[in-house]
């Protein structure tokens, strides 16, 4: 859709903690300054909030929780008086306070921003209220945004018209070539030798995200391979019952939890291999990450994981939740580490060719209707390489 006339755009991400969809706000928020008006709408207080600030982007902080129905009228005040010709939301609080203040205004151009497969990621109440909430976002006759190819596939059995919902990939940039080997810097400074094999897994400490079967996977390879180490980072509801269960595994060696961090990237470059043992997933900016670094990636099959790491040449998969598999992949990386760096390599290429960031920055343009002639142009000479 080409530009339309003096466009303003309004990211709404309502959120306490800092993950993936927040790296892509972050991203997207940056990319648009000097194309159009743009803000986010954020908790006050947020790690967002902090981020976007130290970087310089245009910030709309509310001081109310993410369940306040004051957010409405916050967001309403807002939208009208910077008139907004764009929303863009992306999580189901803002799905729900921003999309709803939008359609209440009649703003030319709402988007939902999909990041995971809520049926997958959710159940019970939470299910049925997260997915209700996309159902009214197609009532508001939003554009939907899709992030991994499992999101798109997810989204019509919503009712979501096809038709409605774009693929625009999670994107990286390439973090400065790739890893060839870990800097034992990391490793020294928790306590462990240059030559361990460290493996870190990026990510929040809640179910979803596997990290219990990793433990035990660690359980059982360390016993044959006792240089195996694995770095928790991230922060979350079962950090206390995962250090519990490590101490029962006597993983005291072997496993260290380092809570949220800002220096992923530093963490990423001292590390030997990556693991993302997660139950559903969309396309996880840690994962891209580590493929942009050229890590060896040893992951669960689910989601959008399936679609990027080709198993066996990009990457190892494993079925979820699947402890044995687990503790195989990890044997795996440690035992043949020539085959291990060949396939981080082809990741590395993977990322460099398909997860550009101002391919994703063009595509979330044209979702928006505001996109330039030069941008078209850009956006026809990359689908003829694809």
């Amino acid at each position: 859709m080409r530009r339309s006339a003096d466009p303003a755009v309004l990211i709404v991400c309502l959120s306490r903690r800092f993950g993936g969809a927040e790296v892509r706000v972050l991203q997207t928020a940056g990319a648009l300054r000097g194309r159009c008006r743009h803000a986010v709408a954020v908790l006050e207080g947020s790690p967002l909030h902090r981020k976007l600030t130290e970087a310089g982007c245009p910030v709309l902080p509310f001081a109310y929780g993410r369940g306040d129905s004051r957010l409405f009228f916050a967001l309403r005040r807002a939208i009208r008086s910077g008139n907004f010709s764009v929303v863009d939301a992306h999580n189901p609080q803002s799905q729900f306070w921003g999309l709803m203040a939008a359609a209440s205004l009649r703003v030319p151009a709402m988007v939902s921003t999909v990041h995971s497969s809520y049926g997958q990621t959710d159940r019970g109440v939470k299910k049925v209220l997260y997915e209700g909430v996309l159902r009214l976002n197609r009532l508001f006759r939003c554009r939907f945004i899709a992030v991994s190819e499992a999101v798109r596939d997810y989204l019509p059995g919503l009712g979501i018209p096809s038709r409605s919902i774009t693929l625009v990939h999670n994107a990286v940039p390439v973090a400065g070539g790739p890893v060839l080997s870990g800097s034992p810097a990391v490793k020294e400074s928790l306590g462990w030798r240059g030559d361990d094999y460290l493996v870190t897994a990026v990510g929040r400490l809640e179910p979803v995200k596997g990290h219990a079967f990793l433990i035990k996977a660690l359980g059982s390879a360390v016993r044959e391979r006792p240089r195996l180490r694995c770095l928790f980072v991230g922060e979350g509801r079962l950090r206390p019952e995962l250090e519990a269960l490590a101490r029962k595994m006597d993983l005291g060696r072997h496993a260290r939890f380092m809570g949220f961090r800002d220096d992923v990237i530093d963490i990423l470059r001292g590390s030997d291999a990556f693991c993302m043992p997660s139950l559903s997933e969309g396309l996880p900016y840690a994962l891209l990450e580590a493929c942009s670094l050229g890590l060896p990636v040893l992951a669960s099959a689910v989601g959008g994981i399936a679609r990027l790491i080709e198993d066996g040449r990009t990457g190892i998969l494993v079925p979820p939740e699947d402890v044995e598999a687990l503790s195989g992949g990890l044997c795996a990386l440690i035992d043949d580490p020539g085959a291990a760096k060949a396939m981080g390599m082809a990741a590395f290429r993977m990322v460099q060719e398909r997860f550009s960031p101002g391919w994703m920055l063009a595509q979330t343009l044209g979702v928006y209707g505001i996109l330039d002639e030069q941008d078209e142009r850009g956006l026809e000479t990359y689908r003829g390489h694809l």
